[in-house]
């Protein structure tokens, strides 16, 4: 298989141009969500793409998972160096017959040119609702993405950690607060549970009722991974 030599590329290098391209056709894209590597969303259309370093069966598999949530599923790798090779057109013949969507992305040049070599279609694959609304909900509740799809090993923002760092802009600016103040704020549904069971242990309870950072909460303040998101909440408590 002669094909662009992958050893330095890494799955995440795929995520910005993919990303980027679906922007600008006017989609709102996420990464990472409920494990899809990116979820791409246009009115009423869901697009799911995972990213691999190479077309594998592993790749495969994972997208024939996705087709319980979306019809519109894709697989994304670096593109061959010769589209006439019989590998190449072997793996389009089987995307095809896995009604898969295929891209490839030009790694081989500053452009990263994105192209879209085969678009999926409706599948036999059975849908699976409560995936399918368990991924919509996470799509939509999750405000700022900060997440590259195709990163292993690392920090996802969910929607869970996101209402968690609410929490932390929220005790930044007012340092102690109980949780009837904290409640008309209305950051989230579960923020009882969420300083109860206190899962990154980033809140201290004062009294009964009554919370602040704890030191290891205000040690995000000091993470860049989380300081965009803290100050995108911050000035929206100081201004509403």
């Amino acid at each position: 298989m002669k094909k662009e030599n992958t050893n330095s590329i890494k799955e995440s290098d795929l995520f910005l141009p993919i990303s980027e391209y679906f922007k600008k056709n006017g989609y709102t894209v996420k990464s990472e969500v409920k494990d899809c590597d990116i979820v791409a969303v246009k009115d009423d259309e869901t697009i799911i793409i995972e990213l691999k370093t190479s077309f594998n069966l592993k790749l495969v598999y994972q997208a024939i998972e996705r087709q319980k949530l979306s019809d519109n599923v894709y697989v994304a790798i670096p593109r061959f160096k010769n589209s006439k090779e019989k590998s190449f057109k072997n793996c389009v013949s089987l995307i095809k017959r896995l009604d898969l969507g295929l891209i490839t992305v030009g790694m081989d040049t500053p452009l990263k040119f994105v192209e879209i070599i085969n678009y999926p279609k409706a599948s036999s694959v059975r849908k699976n609702k409560t995936k399918i609304k368990k991924l919509e909900n996470e799509f939509q509740k999750r405000k700022i993405d900060k997440n590259i799809g195709g990163v292993n090993k690392t920090k996802i923002i969910t929607v869970y950690r996101e209402n968690c760092l609410k929490l932390v802009a929220l005790f930044d600016i007012y340092g102690t607060l109980s949780l009837s103040d904290i409640k008309k704020y209305e950051l989230t549904d579960n923020v009882s549970s969420i300083l109860r069971q206190n899962y990154y242990k980033w809140f201290s309870k004062v009294e009964k009722g009554t919370y602040t950072l704890s030191e290891t909460g205000k040690m995000t303040l000091d993470n860049d991974m989380y300081l965009e998101i803290i100050n995108y909440y911050k000035n929206l408590f100081l201004n509403s």
